[in-house]
Order: structure tokens, then C-alpha cells, then sequence
């Protein structure tokens, strides 16, 4: 089963950074996200021989060598640790995103004269 939730996990997350979503956040969140990936890719390497051994209904699982559990136990308790504390950063209003440059609407622009737009209207860029 934890297999599969990090499988899930490293695909969202491979689908956010591929849409762009870092450059979007702060560098914390953004520096989160990447390790959340790569932890979620180390997890479901780890993890792919269970997943891929056949055994029969009521059949325990086949005993791994105990480096490679290690190695896929601490990935997944890293990776859930890590989504946790992205989870609450998310949870928290105005600490994932940038700070977004205000936007002006045309009609609020065109009522200030162009010399004193900076003044008027603060964060104002002209385009």
C-alpha cells in the first residue's frame, strides 16, 4: 500500500514541476517540492521489487535484503515527513506563493496621468 501512495506522490509532484509551479513559490515551498520528488522517486525504486513480486493470496511477502529495506523505509518516512511540513506551509495563508506584483486594471490606468502612475498606484508596472 505505501508503495502505492508514493507512487502517487512522485507523479503529482513530477506533474507540478512540469506545469511550472516552482517559480511560482517562495524557495523554501519550491526547494520542498524538488526533494518531495526525488524522495518519491527513491521510494518507488526501493519499493518496486515488493511491487512486482507475485505471491499467492494470504502469502507473506518475500524477505528483502536489509539494505535495500532501509533504504525504502527511510525514503518513505523522509517523504512523508517532508509532504507533512509542505502540507502545513500550504495550510498557512500567504507562506507557499511569491508575493504577486499587483495588477492594474486598463481603467484605473487610464484615469492616472502617465507621469505620476508609479506614485499613484503602488507595485504599478507599466507595460
Amino acid at each position: 500500500m505505501a508503495e502505492s501512495v508514493c507512487a502517487g506522490l512522485a507523479i503529482r509532484d513530477a506533474s507540478m514541476m512540469a506545469s511550472g509551479l516552482p517559480g511560482r513559490l517562495r524557495p523554501v515551498p519550491a526547494a520542498l517540492l524538488r526533494l518531495e520528488l526525488a524522495l518519491g522517486v527513491v521510494a518507488v525504486l526501493a519499493g518496486l521489487p515488493l511491487m512486482l513480486s507475485v505471491r499467492r493470496a494470504g502469502q507473506a511477502p518475500p524477505a528483502r535484503a536489509d539494505s535495500v529495506n532501509n533504504v525504502w523505509r527511510a525514503a518513505v518516512a523522509t517523504l512523508f515527513a517532508v509532504h507533512t511540513i509542505r502540507f502545513g506551509i500550504y495550510l498557512r495563508p500567504d507562506q507557499g506563493r511569491r508575493q504577486a506584483q499587483p495588477e492594474v486594471s486598463l481603467a484605473l490606468a487610464s484615469l492616472v496621468p502617465p507621469g505620476r502612475r508609479h506614485q499613484a498606484v503602488s507595485g504599478y508596472t507599466q507595460r
